[in-house]
């Protein structure tokens, strides 16, 4: 079982326009931050958020995902655990998640 500080985020090299963020069990809001960052930073025009294997999302972790959503200049792919899915559903935000028969991969 995940502890609120137990996670691992990285960031991926492009790969056809797309920048990939990908965080596993609870990730620390920093180091989401930090990650989600240096993919906008990068000028690709999309970034996949992949957080099919985070545990634990908290709501300073979702504070920092929402101002990216809102950036025009690259488009923001969210990818969402069961855990992560409900955290936005129950905070009304459920809308911002990649459809699931779509593929993200």
């Amino acid at each position: 079982m995940s502890s609120a500080h137990d996670g691992v985020v990285e960031v991926t090299d492009p790969e056809a326009g797309t920048m990939t963020v990908r965080a596993q069990g609870a990730p620390a809001e920093d180091d989401f931050a930090a990650a989600l960052a240096a993919a906008a930073a990068a000028g690709v025009p999309a970034v996949l958020v992949d957080l099919t294997g985070v545990d634990h999302f908290t709501t300073e972790a979702v504070a920092v995902l929402l101002p990216h959503l809102r950036d025009r200049d690259y488009r923001v792919i969210v990818s969402p655990s069961p855990a992560v899915a409900g955290k936005l559903a129950r905070l009304g935000l459920a809308e911002i998640v990649a459809p699931a028969t779509q593929s993200v991969s």
